[in-house]
């Protein structure tokens, strides 16, 4: 995806305020964007929008970032997603709680998010983003990407533990996940025992 890398960058480097939504199943390397930008920028921060919580707030407002990279947007609590779209409206935060208060300005932030679906975002919310849709990646890009980020294990094994988890509609993270608990002498048999398991208990059963 060099050509959507090449407008990450543009965005990065423009001296106006821009906002990037990237959009994507699972497994479209929505976060590795994000994973690339906060390797390549200080002045960058990560927030987990499903793990919302008022410590986002306390960071912004110690920190003051200038980039702000935002994962999984779509699963951030209706009132922090309230609050996002008064900050990129106005730069300015001020939430009244009871424990804390929290009133400060971050002028020029720009942010970069991802999600895996627009209905669960308003429409001004998704008005204040430029969006792009990201393809899933195909089987044998995934299995390449896997290789990569599995650098330190056999290729052999890492590429079986990425063709088992793209077949088992899992993401990047499921194969680093996996790939830091194989050993220097494991085998085949032993990567397989793993994957299994993760698969057998990895989701809640009814």
């Amino acid at each position: 995806m060099d050509d959507i890398k090449k407008i990450v960058m543009r965005a990065l480097d423009a001296e106006d305020n821009y906002n990037l939504l990237l959009i994507g199943s699972p497994a479209s390397a929505k976060t590795l964007f994000l994973m690339g930008i906060l390797d390549s920028r200080k002045d960058a921060i990560y927030i987990d929008g499903s793990n919302t919580t008022n410590r986002i707030l306390d960071v912004l407002e110690k920190e003051r970032p200038k980039i702000i990279c935002i994962d999984e947007l779509d699963k951030m609590a209706k009132t922090f997603q309230n609050q996002l779209l008064n900050f990129m409206e106005s730069g300015h935060v001020k939430v009244d709680q009871q424990k804390k208060s929290y009133d400060f300005t971050i002028n020029g932030a720009k942010i970069f998010a991802t999600a895996n679906e627009l209905n669960r975002l308003s429409k001004p919310l998704q008005s204040r983003f430029r969006k792009l849709f990201l393809r899933r990646y195909t089987e044998e890009q995934f299995i390449q990407v896997s290789s990569k980020v599995l650098s330190k294990i056999l290729e052999n094994l890492a590429r079986y533990i990425g063709a088992t988890v793209y077949r088992n509609q899992g993401d990047i993270r499921d194969v680093i996940s996996i790939g830091k608990l194989v050993r220097r002498s494991d085998g085949p048999n032993d990567v397989k025992q793993l994957i299994i398991t993760f698969l057998k208990y990895g989701e809640e059963k009814e």
